[in-house]
């Protein structure tokens, strides 16, 4: 028997019918705090038993369910029988009450900075290109605000932030730890518009270096420095431009050297390099 059916003989040994009303409730109390149990509702039977209990909560008088179901372990095509499944839809509408609670200051930020906060909260949009440091402090004031009407402190929440209509991602605030996260988005954009002045920024995607830089200069790079090929975590940035069609360049200080490297790219393959310092390449 390998450790992976072992593991689903002993999950469904131990999870062979939905939770009682008990048990959900105390899974509420222990998940989300105290609560008053209002009512509860079984549908089904066997497999397809379905409990929900109906609860207030009693911090913030938010009105939620906590579900008990069975669900098919189905695995790589082969059925290994049913397991319990406990789901709630508290936390989304904890955000909601944070979201509803925290309006106004959350609105004076979107005015302040020009910037749209997601209903979830997680994502920032700047509607214009922002000042150096902005995306940042942005990030760290929604989440001054949030934290203060987390009254819970259950939220750990990662800001993302954006702009250029969520095309330009700008950085990530853990609002767990407190770290901030970067994206040099903006300096990849202003060096490729210096050497092509008609390039239009379109999006970005993570990738190897292999994928969008031609192969013989990724070798050439190699004596100026530790390149990291391996890499798979390297954003590249995509472009329209009038005489090469698209173009795609990235930060070299993401694969352990300095500059940055601008290439064709045609039939989903890099082409050739069209600008790089390093290899004292120029358009």
């Amino acid at each position: 028997m390998t450790v992976l059916t072992a593991c689903v003989c002993a999950l469904l040994f131990c999870s062979c019918s939905v939770k009682s009303k008990g048990s959900l409730i105390s899974y509420a109390k222990s998940e989300f705090g105290d609560c008053k149990f209002v009512s509860q509702e079984v549908t089904g039977s066997g497999n397809d038993t379905v409990r929900t209990v109906y609860l207030i909560d009693e911090d913030t008088g938010i009105e939620y369910t906590v579900t008990s179901s069975m669900v098919d372990m189905n695995i790589d095509g082969s059925s290994f029988g049913y397991v319990e499944q406990t789901s709630s839809d508290f936390t989304n509408l904890y955000i909601d009450y944070i979201r509803e609670n925290a309006s106004d200051e959350l609105s004076d930020i979107e005015d302040e900075y020009n910037v749209k906060i997601e209903d979830n909260l997680g994502k920032i949009l700047f509607e214009a290109r922002p000042s150096e440091g902005q995306p940042e402090a942005v990030a760290r004031a929604v989440d001054d605000v949030v934290s203060g009407y987390d009254v819970k402190d259950l939220l750990d929440i990662t800001y993302l932030v954006y702009a250029e209509d969520g095309d330009a991602y700008l950085g990530a605030l853990d609002g767990a730890t407190g770290e901030w996260n970067g994206n040099n988005v903006y300096e990849v954009i202003d060096y490729v518009q210096s050497v092509f002045p008609e390039a239009e920024y379109s999006a970005s995607i993570y990738g190897l270096p292999e994928s969008y830089i031609d192969y013989d200069d990724l070798n050439k790079l190699k004596k100026y420095g530790n390149l990291d090929m391996n890499n798979n975590n390297v954003e590249f940035f995509f472009f329209k431009e009038p005489s090469y069609g698209t173009i795609v360049a990235c930060d070299l200080s993401e694969v352990g050297l300095e500059g940055y490297i601008v290439s064709e790219y045609e039939n989903y393959s890099a082409g050739d390099t069209l600008a790089c310092d390093l290899l004292g390449i120029e358009p």
